[in-house]
């Protein structure tokens, strides 16, 4: 498969000169202030945009821009609109400052990383997708959340591309499977996993991705840029769904992909515009304002989850549970390589298997408990749900049972409520 991206040897050269760095995570107070921003611009809900004259519109259509403007933003919504574009900002400062200022340092001209905001984190994934599969290609998955699961298998089943799903905690899986497959041009992981928690050893997965010129994806949903900056770690391309830490109060759907600027681009980009997963301007907006405060409010959220894990791990009615801060997890380590904490997601089983967990979960059903019954996570409402038959339940029983998702296994996610609040309801909802 060598030579099948023609950017690929320029992108290695500049992502070992720019992007992979010892220093795990940027500066918290310098992520915070990223966050806040200054000049979150007004609501620009409108689908298209007045030209100066003919000359204007003509420029902007083949991708020039006034100088701080994006190319596209501001022809028609699909394209690309203000409040997405200010958003595309953030989100890239974020995840790749490190770049920026080792950039600007060696007077770089030629922009590395380009960041894409999207209607959800599906869509993100599938345009990437879309954006260099072919006939004829293989892509291997790790343990990746049951839409992007169906996604794959869809992929496989109705255009016949290889679909090798292996347990990419090890890293020797994924080499085996590259070098026994050399068709294969992608690797999609997520770190950590949904929702089993276990993580992957990105820098190594990505010296073995770079090898075979295969793009390493990192669905880097559970962490956000706060906990995890993965092209620090070697990653091709970052993939959010930002409906979960960046929206933090689940009132809006998007999702963002970051990646080599001349994939993107040249190979991305017309994907984008003519499948047309573009968010609208409101929910653009929505998490501009709500991306002001994550860093703070994540920190609460992960020493809380800290704190539910060790108390749910002492628990007498609490068969096992999952959490990376937790010196007993079995990434534990990988956890302190690699992310800023423990992160604010912890899996769990209950004793008596899963009547016992629908019972716990039927608890937070109700509506007079400190937590909901619900799907999402990352919001400052603490969520419980079943993976095994919901969020997961597309994916075939014997391999969710495989990757450890079992019937008895119970998915939280933490809020900002506080860890006496959360507790005293969890001892609760374990007592019925």
């Amino acid at each position: 498969m060598k030579g099948r991206f023609y950017w690929w040897k320029e992108w290695i050269e500049k992502k070992h000169s720019y992007a992979t760095t010892t220093e795990k995570q940027l500066n918290t107070d310098k992520f915070n202030a990223i966050c806040a921003g200054t000049g979150l611009p007004n609501i620009h809900q409108k689908s298209t945009f007045k030209f100066k004259d003919v000359a204007d519109g003509a420029s902007r259509f083949v991708g020039n821009s006034p100088s701080g403007e994006k190319p596209y933003a501001r022809i028609y919504t699909r394209l690309g609109n203000p409040n997405t574009e200010y958003l595309e900002k953030v989100l890239f400062q974020l995840e790749c400052q490190h770049i920026i200022e080792t950039a600007l340092k060696r007077d770089e001209k030629n922009p590395t990383i380009a960041s894409l905001v999207f209607s959800s984190g599906m869509a993100a994934i599938s345009t990437i997708i879309m954006g260099f599969v072919q006939p004829g290609d293989g892509i291997i998955v790790g343990n990746v959340y049951g839409c992007t699961d169906s996604l794959m298998r869809f992929l496989q089943k109705r255009f016949g591309i290889d679909i090798y799903f292996v347990d990419a905690t090890n890293p020797e899986n994924i080499k085996n499977t590259l070098e026994a497959h050399p068709h294969v041009c992608a690797v999609l992981i997520e770190s950590p996993d949904n929702p089993t928690l276990q993580l992957c050893d990105i820098e190594a997965i990505s010296k073995y991705t770079e090898q075979h010129e295969a793009m390493l994806i990192v669905d880097n949903t559970f962490c956000s840029p706060y906990l995890q900056q993965p092209f620090r770690l070697g990653a091709d391309v970052v993939i959010h769904s930002l409906t979960k830490y960046v929206s933090g109060h689940s009132t809006s759907i998007a999702g963002a992909a970051l990646g080599p600027f001349e994939f993107f681009s040249k190979e991305v980009f017309p994907v984008y515009k003519d499948f047309g997963p573009t968010p609208s301007p409101f929910d653009s907006w929505l998490n501009s304002l709500t991306i002001q405060e994550m860093g703070v409010r994540m920190e609460h959220q992960c020493k809380t989850a800290l704190q539910i894990a060790e108390f749910l791990e002492k628990h007498p009615k609490i068969e096992k549970v999952w959490y990376p801060g937790l010196p007993s997890h079995p990434h534990h380590q990988l956890c302190k390589k690699q992310m800023r904490n423990g992160g604010g997601m912890i899996s769990f089983e209950v004793k008596g298997g899963f009547d016992a967990g629908v019972r716990l979960m039927n608890y937070f059903a109700r509506p007079d408990t400190p937590m909901e019954l619900a799907v999402s996570l990352g919001s400052v409402i603490s969520y419980i749900e079943h993976p095994a038959s919901m969020t997961h339940s597309v994916i075939p029983e014997e391999d969710r049972c495989v990757r450890g998702i079992t019937n008895s296994l119970v998915r939280l996610s933490i809020g900002v409520e506080g860890f006496s609040i959360l507790r005293d309801a969890l001892n609760a909802g374990l007592e019925l």
